[in-house]
Order: structure tokens, then C-alpha cells, then sequence
């Protein structure tokens, strides 16, 4: 069996990345080797950081001895240097071929300068993705500055005003007050002795793990 693997992630899907246009290129890839596309497999929506193996066996594919897969782009096969090789690896080691657009058969052992490529292609895969995710890390930390909100339970004292993008915090005054008073009891009593306190004065039920949560934002 002959596969056509094609990719998009959500952010790419946003941005119009076209899998027609990877059906396109793995077609004539494949064209360019002498086989024909027996069968499309399409993960829209997708990470490539996820194990290939894996994303092929959530699309129903387990595949054996014989069969070929053909991509448009190394970055739609993976963007994880270590589930590159060891994929590659695997395949080879079943008799399965992995055919990407500008590199060859990588798990043709003679072609030396494919597999060289893929593996420099790997790494830079992988540092491609730990920049979009220290992108991720910034705004989200620009954002929690702002006052916004990034997703998870609020922290005490605050609850979630809007959603999504435009998701804040708004301070919740009788959970503020308690802030204060956990705050003025520190080191005076135990944690759990504090939470108790907060509940006579103010009636706000804290256990003795967020009294340590509140103190440690200091």
C-alpha cells in the first residue's frame, strides 16, 4: 500500500497552509518514483510534534512490510528531531519506506546525503518549534502582566471576566481581604491555623495548600 501523508496543525490551518497543495506535491513526488497514491491520509488540526506512529494509527494506519509513505515536507512528516530519527529508524527496520519531498527514500541506505539532510532538517524542525513555543511562553507572560488571563483555574482572590483571547482577572473583594489577612498572619501561625482564621473573619473556605499558594505569589 502506497500512502500519501498530509498535515496541518490549527495554527496552520489559520493561516490557509492548503493540504490540497501537499496532495499536490506528494502526488507528483510520488509520480517521480514510479508509484501511484493508493490512499490520502489527512491530519488537519494536528501537531507535528506528536509521534508519527501514532498519528498514523489514530487515522487507522498500522503500517507493514512493503507499503511506502510518501510526504510533501519533513516538517509535515514531524518538528521532533527524536521522533524523526526513530521513526525512520523503525521503518527501516520493518521494511517500510519513507519517501520526503527533496530528501528521497530516507531509509534508503544508500542515499547517504538524504539521510544527512534529514537529520539537519530534524534539528532545525525541532528548534523551529521550541521558538514558537518561547513565543507562546512571552505573550502569555505579557499577557498575565496585563492582567489577562491564560487559561487554567484563576489564582485566589481573582475570577475569570470574558473568554478566549480576551479572557481577565477581576480581584474578588472578600477573597482580597483574606489575601490581607494571610498575609498579616505569616509566621505567626501554622497554615492550617491561618486558613481557619480567614474562615472566622471573612468566610472564605481556603485549605492550608492555597494559604501556602497565596504566600509563595508574594
Amino acid at each position: 500500500m502506497n500512502y500519501g501523508y498530509l498535515r496541518v496543525s490549527t495554527d496552520e490551518q489559520a493561516n490557509g497552509t492548503s493540504l490540497d497543495t501537499q496532495r499536490r506535491e506528494v502526488t507528483g513526488n510520488a509520480l517521480t518514483h514510479g508509484l501511484t497514491v493508493d490512499r490520502f491520509i489527512e491530519d488537519a488540526g494536528v501537531s507535528g510534534h506528536l509521534n508519527f506512529l501514532d498519528r498514523l494509527a489514530a487515522s487507522g494506519v498500522t503500517p507493514q512490510p512493503g507499503d511506502v509513505i510518501i510526504v510533501a515536507k519533513l516538517d509535515r512528516f514531524s518538528r521532533n528531531s527524536m521522533d524523526t530519527l526513530n521513526t525512520v529508524h523503525a521503518f527501516k527496520e520493518r521494511g517500510i519506506r519513507l519517501i520526503i519531498n527533496g530528501h528521497g527514500d530516507v531509509t534508503d541506505e544508500k542515499n547517504i546525503y538524504g539521510q544527512l539532510m534529514l537529520e539537519i532538517m530534524a534539528a532545525f524542525a525541532t528548534h523551529e518549534r521550541r521558538v514558537i513555543k518561547d513565543r507562546q511562553r512571552v505573550g502569555q507572560a505579557a499577557k498575565r502582566q496585563a492582567g489577562g488571563h491564560v487559561g487554567g483555574l484563576p489564582p485566589f482572590g481573582f475570577r475569570v471576566v470574558g473568554a478566549g483571547k480576551a479572557a481577565t482577572l477581576e480581584p474578588v473583594a472578600e477573597q482580597q481581604a483574606a489575601i490581607a489577612t494571610i498575609k498579616a498572619l505569616k509566621g505567626s501561625m501554622s497554615l492550617r491555623q491561618i486558613a481557619g482564621e480567614v474562615m472566622k473573619l471573612h468566610g472564605v473556605t481556603i485549605t492550608h495548600a492555597g494559604v501556602a499558594k497565596v504566600l509563595g505569589r508574594e
